[in-house]
């Protein structure tokens, strides 16, 4: 994996920053990283007041000493910069620095990924619907400091309130030490439009680069042997720029070079038990039908707050919505669901070249499930099946509720699962497997 015998890239991480030690020069978000690349990586971050800024970037090597620093300047007198270091070597771990004004804001490290026809192993960690609860998604955000990875995968909903900057300031807080050293993609989900409908903080924070005009809400990445597609499901997916996007993206992965896996990211996935239940949109845009002709093997999404696993025939889905949103029943009962549990969870993924493994974790690390699967094949923990077939279409979820108050007007029936109380309605929420009872009281969907 490309942390390989490092060790924990948290573990070489020795960073102080603040405002206060920095002489109330500390941004405001930042500095984290997204963009990874075989050779390179995004620094962003978001400064209290307009002002260039620079980021210094060395080679780091066990045993030897550093190798010469390379400086990459962000000229404009901004408040939000997104600097680009470029230019170095795949599977390489580099520290960096960001300054302003003469003055050090904030540093880490990060680790570029291994060349496209690359054997190494990858590892990641998939998570999603941080929203609402800080001390929940806190509890969440410190487990995953605990195990190796080399980039993170979140399926949307990392806010309340995409138009709420106080929402996002809280994010970031909760996960400033995590993004410092850990490459972040994400899904854009309904919560980050909501109150922001061209989901322009999201695009200013997470959108995907666009060489030929600004980011865009959706994007593809190439690391290692993998290919990644981050979709928009807030789209409609019958037609438009980013149906023939996904179209021209997909094809072209078809005969890409040394790519094994292809791997889509969504946050309002096409099979659901929860009470979202499967998007209408995939659905009725044929969705999974198109990812199957092209050979996807795995598909994430969130939504559903709670823990999922499925089969679809040729591909195999996780639901990972449970980094700190309330907690959400498995209400109904799918063909394809495998393993269904309510709880504050992650997912550690490793992509070898001939398996991937997935490991679900609850914060305190115990393990919800463990599982895998070769090229083709069906999950590896589940008792035999029929050879895959086509994937079943998308159940159209029932009609929605009238409209509420509540935001994104999405509410729903949940699960309590939480005690009363700020700090202690984190790690203990009940769970379940399939079939958990519905409260009584409705709670917000997203």
């Amino acid at each position: 994996m490309l942390h390989g015998g490092r060790g924990t890239i948290a573990a070489l991480l020795v960073l102080v920053w603040s405002g206060d030690a920095f002489g109330g020069r500390g941004p405001l978000k930042g500095p984290y990283l997204t963009g990874l690349s075989d050779d390179g990586v995004v620094v962003r971050f978001e400064l209290a007041a307009r002002a260039a800024a620079s980021v210094q970037v060395v080679r780091e090597a066990p045993g030897m000493q550093p190798g010469a620093a390379r400086t990459f300047d962000s000229h404009d007198a901004a408040s939000m910069h997104e600097v680009r270091a470029s230019g170095l070597d795949p599977g390489v771990s580099y520290r960096y620095v960001v300054r302003s004004g003469g003055v050090s804001i904030g540093e880490g490290r990060f680790v570029t990924a291994p060349k496209p026809d690359s054997s190494a192993p990858i590892t990641f960690l998939v998570y999603g619907d941080s929203r609402t609860d800080p001390a929940a998604h806190s509890a969440v955000a410190r487990a995953m400091e605990q195990v190796p990875s080399d980039f993170l995968v979140n399926t949307g909903d990392s806010v309340g309130d995409g138009g709420n900057d106080d929402d996002w300031q809280s994010f970031f807080d909760v996960e400033a030490s995590l993004l410092r050293s850990r490459p972040i993609f994400s899904a854009v989900g309904n919560h980050e439009i909501y109150r922001d409908p061209s989901g322009a903080r999201f695009l200013r924070y997470f959108g995907f680069a666009d060489a030929g005009g600004p980011p865009r809400l959706y994007g593809t990445v190439r690391l290692g042997n993998i290919r990644l597609f981050f979709l928009n499901s807030q789209h409609a997916w019958d037609s438009g720029d980013e149906r023939r996007w996904l179209e021209r993206e997909l094809a072209l992965a078809d005969d890409e070079r040394s790519v094994i896996w292809r791997i889509v990211v969504v946050h309002d996935g096409p099979w659901s038990a929860g009470p979202h239940g499967s998007s209408e949109k995939l659905g009725e845009g044929r969705v999974p039908e198109l990812l199957a002709q092209h050979k996807v093997d795995l598909l994430f999404s969130g939504h559903d707050h709670c823990y999922q696993r499925g089969d679809a025939g040729p591909i195999k889905y996780v639901v990972s919505g449970g980094a700190g949103a309330p907690l959400y029943g498995i209400t109904r009962n799918l063909s394809t669901t495998r393993k269904a549990v309510s709880a504050y969870h992650f997912v550690e993924v490793q992509a070898n070249a001939d398996r991937i493994q997935i490991v679900a974790r609850r914060p305190d690390g115990a393990e919800i499930d463990r599982c895998g699967l070769r090229k083709a094949g069906a999950w590896d923990c589940d008792p035999a099946t029929p050879a895959s077939a086509p994937p079943p279409p998308a159940p159209r979820p029932p009609a929605p509720p009238a409209p509420s108050a509540s935001r994104a007007g999405c509410d729903v029936p949940g699960v309590k699962g939480l005690a009363a109380g700020a700090r202690g309605r984190v790690a203990l929420a009940a769970t379940g497997m399939l079939a958990v009872p519905l409260a009584r009281r409705r709670r917000r969907r997203g």
